[in-house]
């Protein structure tokens, strides 16, 4: 079923009860956030079924074009360890701030190892 929000545009009820449910399960889960991080996955992976596959073709094509190991450059000065969908991490600002959730260098060593799919350097 289609309603409209406040600014006339349309939205999927389902879409609504999404956030609900999201919301919901911070509140439950409070400062552990993958529970809440597998879910935005969990619906971004279901609604959009073949970018996910197309998102898990271009890893996997990014894995074997990597030069080593460590997914380096070609001056090595720049490596290529993680890739994140872009809606999963705008999902996950919209639900926490910076402060909740500091996305750094050891939310991501942490997220490379709940979910190795994403991972592209073989050595964190």
């Amino acid at each position: 079923m289609i309603i409209y929000n406040q600014y006339g545009e349309p939205r999927d009820t389902r879409d609504i009860e999404a956030v609900e449910g999201l919301l919901k399960l911070k509140e439950k889960h409070g400062s552990d956030v993958w529970p809440v991080i597998e879910e935005c996955l969990r619906i971004w992976t279901s609604k959009h079924p073949s970018e996910y596959k197309s998102f898990l073709f271009q890893l996997d094509d990014m894995k074997q074009t990597r030069r080593n190991q460590f997914a380096s450059s070609e001056t090595e000065m720049f490596r290529y360890t993680l890739d994140i969908p872009e809606k999963v991490i705008f999902m996950l600002r919209k639900l926490y701030t910076t402060d909740e959730l500091p996305m750094d260098k050891k939310f991501f060593r942490t997220w490379a190892r709940k979910f190795p799919k994403m991972q592209i350097a073989e050595r964190i």
